[in-house]
């Protein structure tokens, strides 16, 4: 039987995985469904709005600087392009986030700058090597819904090596640096669960 490698195997599966497993389609669809979860559709709004809000103020400007040549690919997958096109304005939005919360009388605020702080590390890491953020993501998501959803987080847990494995057959990503990822988004996602749950 001949090992599945990256150049003769499709790539459609993985093109699925990484697509499904992006991070911004994974962690507001399960951040939001956790804040419905725990204060109800109606009581969830603003901070469905604020969620909502910082991923589409992220894909308007990452549309804006892919169509002006600023970035090589919608992943950013270049690490010297990821500072000021992925972890800066992140953390600016996440900041602002936190603020609206707070001045809206939401939950959540801790857990936001919980976020920024995981965002700072990945941040710092990155100017070493490029840390996967799909399987940061992916790790860290699982370990936010386990305590809530035993069975969707395990299913979670069990997607999230799939993801990163779709990067490196992707060629996105080595294996050290879906490693690291897999390594930072847990143990991230088990301090939040001590700290928050």
């Amino acid at each position: 039987m001949l090992p599945l490698q990256p150049s003769t195997m499709t790539k459609k599966i993985p093109n699925l995985i990484s697509t499904l497993g992006h991070p911004f389609l994974l962690l507001p669809l399960v951040l939001a469904w956790l804040t419905i979860r725990k204060l109800g559709f109606v009581a969830a709004l603003p901070t469905l709005v604020a969620i909502f809000t910082c991923i589409v103020i992220m894909v308007v400007f990452l549309d804006f600087r892919k169509r002006k040549g600023q970035i090589s690919n919608w992943d950013v997958s270049a690490q010297k392009e990821r500072s000021s096109n992925i972890y800066q304005p992140i953390l600016s939005l996440t900041f602002v986030a936190a603020a609206t919360l707070f001045l809206l009388g939401q939950p959540f605020i801790g857990d936001t700058l919980f976020f920024g702080l995981l965002m700072t590390v990945c941040y710092a890491i990155n100017a070493k090597i490029k840390i996967s953020q799909h399987t940061v993501m992916a790790f860290y998501v699982s370990f936010l819904v386990l305590p809530v959803h035993v069975w969707a987080g395990l299913g979670l847990l069990i997607f999230a090596p799939m993801i990163g494995w779709s990067r490196v057959v992707l060629g996105r990503h080595k294996k050290e640096e879906v490693l690291l990822g897999a390594i930072v988004g847990t143990i991230f996602g088990l301090l939040h669960w001590w700290i928050f749950e």
